[in-house]
């Protein structure tokens, strides 16, 4: 009978998104994880092709957490809690914030890409059905606020956002609802 195999692709993938959370993808490489695990780098190429499919995997796993953060915060208060829900993803992960969205690794998309998008495109027309916004008016507004939750995001990802949640859920709804006025004043003239 063969032996136990005592490392899996589940077990490997385990500590390198580990390694990726705390130092970031740059720090997966076969040498340290092989030390991290306490074997030989044969486990690893074993069981994935490449390094560069191992750190893919982590990406996927970390695009299912960050998928996982936004879906709570979508229950918890809808677009606002998706704003919020991003910036704390981005305070808590930073480095996996910085991976998904601060490199172009693995996904390379422009802004209208993102705004193309067809979970955006649906997050764009409630916006439409709950303001009372033409579709190209509730695209400008998912812009608007979009840039700006990505700048605090991105900021606390840096360390070089001191504002507290408070502050920010205020800078957020502040930014919703002048732009929101101004473009249903603009609408109306």
């Amino acid at each position: 009978m063969a032996p136990k195999e005592r490392f899996t692709e589940e077990i490997l993938l385990d500590c390198a998104f580990e390694m990726a959370r705390e130092s970031g993808i740059d720090s997966v490489n076969a040498r340290d994880l092989a030390k991290e695990l306490g074997c030989s780098t044969k486990p690893i190429f074993r069981l994935f092709s490449s390094m560069d499919d191992l750190k893919y995997a982590v990406y996927e796993r970390a695009s299912n957490l960050y998928n996982e953060k936004m879906f709570q915060g979508l229950h918890e208060s809808s677009f606002l809690g998706m704003g919020l829900a991003y910036i704390n993803f981005a305070r808590e992960e930073k480095k996996l914030f910085e991976l998904l969205f601060l490199s172009n690794k693995y996904k390379i998309s422009s802004f209208s890409d993102l705004l193309n998008d067809v979970e955006n495109q649906g997050i764009i027309a409630i916006i439409s059905k709950l303001t009372g916004l033409t579709q190209t008016s509730a695209k400008s507004l998912f812009v608007n606020i979009w840039l700006t939750t990505h700048g605090i995001a991105t900021m606390c990802a840096t360390n070089t956002c001191d504002l507290d949640s408070s502050e920010i859920e205020s800078i957020l709804k502040d930014v919703f609802e002048g732009v929101k006025q101004k473009l249903l004043n603009g609408e109306n003239k």
